[in-house]
C-alpha cells in the first residue's frame, strides 16, 4: 500500500477514531507504560488501524479490480441512470457483457483541460437481438460512469426522417438506409436540458451546473450556432444537434474543481440513434 493508496483509503476513517485512540493511549496520566511495551501498543493500534482501512475503505477504493466487478458495476450504475431520468425506463441490459476492456490511468494533454483519466474498464453490450447497445467507461476508483455512448435501434415500423446511399461489398453495389428520430428510446419522454443536466450533477455529486457561454474556450462561433438558444427549458430532442460530430452541449458543474466541461449529444446512424454522455470525448 503506498502513500496516495493509504491516503485514499484514510477517507473511510473518522478522523475523531483516531484522535480517541491517541488520547487513548499517549495521553494517560493514570499509570506510566514502559517503552517497550508503548512501541507494542502503538504497532498494535497502528495494525487496527491498516486492518480497518484494508477491509473497509481500501476494499471500496479497489471494489471494480476485475471484468466482473466492472460488468457488475456498470449494470448498478445503469439502474441508477434509469431512476435519476437520465435514461429511459426501458433501456436494460440483461445478458452478459459482449467486451470489457481494461484502462491503464493516463494523464490527458491541453485537448482534454489537462484531467488525470484514473484507471478504468470499458464495458459493452452489442445489439444482438436486443434493440439496445452501448459501451460505459467506469471507474474505478469511484465506481461512477465517466462516459457512456448509448445505441437505440429504431422499431420496424418506424417511419424514417431521411435517407443515404452506401456502397456495399466489393462490387460496388449500392444500398438504401434509413435515418430516424427515435430518440425518446434513449431519453425520457419530454426531457429537458434543465432535467437532465440536474440529474447529472446530482449524479457526479454536484449541486448545480451551467451551460457553456462566451466566457468559455469551447464556445466558439460554430458552437454558437448550434447551441447558442439552447437554455434550461429546451427540450433535449429539439436541439440543434451537430451530427458530424465536431461540436457537442458543454455543460459546467458547480463544485467540479477543475472546471472541464462534460460533453452531451445525440447522433443518428443509419438505422439507430445515439447518446453521448461524458469526459473522455472526441470534442476534448
Amino acid at each position: 500500500m503506498n502513500s496516495l493508496t493509504l491516503l485514499r483509503a484514510m477517507n473511510g476513517i473518522h478522523e475523531e477514531d483516531v484522535i480517541m485512540a491517541g488520547k487513548h493511549y499517549f495521553i494517560n496520566d493514570k499509570k506510566t507504560v514502559p517503552i517497550r511495551a508503548k512501541r507494542l501498543v502503538a504497532f498494535a493500534i497502528a495494525a487496527v488501524l491498516m486492518l480497518s482501512l484494508g477491509i473497509a475503505a481500501y476494499a471500496a477504493y479497489n471494489a471494480v479490480s476485475t471484468p466482473e466487478a466492472a460488468e457488475k458495476v456498470a449494470r448498478e450504475q445503469i439502474a441508477q441512470w434509469r431512476e435519476l431520468g437520465l435514461l429511459n425506463p426501458n433501456v436494460d441490459f440483461e445478458r452478459e457483457a459482449d467486451k470489457i476492456i481494461e484502462i491503464e490511468e493516463e494523464q490527458g494533454g491541453s485537448a482534454w483541460y489537462g484531467r488525470l483519466f484514473p484507471h478504468s474498464f470499458d464495458v459493452s453490450w452489442y445489439f444482438g437481438q436486443n434493440p439496445y447497445s452501448c459501451t460505459l467507461n467506469i471507474d474505478t476508483l469511484g465506481g461512477k460512469i465517466m462516459y457512456a455512448d448509448f445505441f437505440a435501434r429504431a422499431d420496424a415500423d418506424a417511419v424514417p426522417t431521411g435517407e443515404v446511399e452506401l456502397t456495399v461489398g466489393p462490387d460496388g453495389e449500392t444500398k438504401t438506409f434509413y435515418y430516424y428520430e427515435n430518440y425518446e428510446d434513449l431519453l425520457s419522454p419530454g426531457q429537458t436540458v434543465d432535467g437532465f443536466c440536474s440529474a447529472l450533477a446530482e449524479y457526479r455529486g454536484y449541486n448545480g451546473y451551467r451551460l457553456a457561454d462566451r466566457g468559455d474556450a469551447v464556445y466558439t462561433e460554430e458552437y454558437a450556432a448550434f447551441y447558442g438558444a439552447v437554455d434550461g427549458s429546451t427540450r433535449m430532442t429539439d436541439i440543434l444537434w451537430d451530427t458530424s460530430g465536431n461540436h457537442y452541449l458543454a455543460v459546467f458543474f458547480d463544485g467540479d474543481p477543475e472546471q472541464a466541461p462534460v460533453y452531451l449529444g445525440l447522433m443518428q446512424y443509419p438505422g439507430f440513434v445515439g447518446m453521448d454522455v461524458g469526459i473522455r470525448h472526441p470534442v476534448g
